[in-house]
């Protein structure tokens, strides 16, 4: 990885990192700052160098990762001028909830709202063109789970593709909602009926039918925000898809 030599480099052994806002609730940025309660011993190898809530830092300076959580809204001068410093600034991106790695609930907006009503189109930025190849991770969940944030950390840490190798499928992937673990678990015989993704769910669009060992989903309330997917024990494996002839 990019950052192995730094990593193994005694003279500068700390991993620089930032945690940027786009367009969201905030949730995903909390979820990073309770991760840092758990994060106290690998404080020595990973150096916060900006973040709205936590530095002083006016200017973004070079990092080596920056976490984004939020979807970019296009009419928002502040988050194109964001995205092209990040571009040129960081070596790697990492997609951080719903709303940056599949749209989440930005998804729904359509204008009209106050006090923005001008704002009215936002991606998430894993479909940002200017990022293609630098957004290498996405930790999907509204929000994730700060516990998750860490595990992830301490991987990129200890260059653990094993587990990063999910997150980076997910960063390429636009299957964000209830009807995909339908079509791409249950509908292929994948599902084992863990119940899983119904707990995953923060708005129960998912729900778990205990007469058929198999999850129900109702689009309505869905947010895809890939909660239920990313928490599949089932997807994102290497199995040979089925064929039908």
């Amino acid at each position: 990885m990019f950052f192995k030599d730094k990593i193994l480099n005694e003279e500068e052994p700390k991993l620089s990192i930032g945690f940027f806002h786009l367009s969201s609730c905030s949730g995903c940025q909390v979820a990073f700052l309770d991760m840092f309660e758990a994060a106290v011993e690998i404080l020595d190898t990973v150096k916060l160098v900006y973040s709205n809530m936590l530095t002083r830092q006016k200017e973004i300076p070079y990092l080596d990762v920056a976490f984004v959580e939020g979807a970019l809204c296009l009419e928002e001068q502040h988050h194109l001028n964001l995205i092209r410093e990040l571009s040129e600034k960081s070596k790697i991106i990492v997609a951080i909830g719903g709303c940056s790695s599949f749209g989440g609930v930005r998804r729904f907006s359509c204008g009209n709202q106050p006090p923005q009503p001008q704002h009215q189109s936002f991606v998430p930025i894993t479909e940002v063109e200017l990022l293609k190849g630098k957004v290498k991770y996405a930790i999907p969940g509204c929000p994730p789970n700060s516990s998750l944030l860490y595990n992830f950390l301490l991987a990129l840490l200890e260059l653990n593709d094993d587990f990063l190798q999910p997150f980076e499928i997910m960063a390429l992937s636009k299957k964000a909602s209830g009807f995909d673990v339908i079509a791409e678990v249950v509908n292929k015989g994948l599902c084992v009926g863990c119940g899983t993704c119904s707990a995953a769910c923060p708005t129960r669009a998912i729900s778990f039918k205990i007469e058929c060992a198999k999850p129900s989903f109702n689009p309505s309330i869905c947010v895809h925000c890939g909660s239920c997917l990313a928490s599949c024990p089932q997807s994102f494996k290497p199995y040979p898809q089925p064929t039908y002839t």
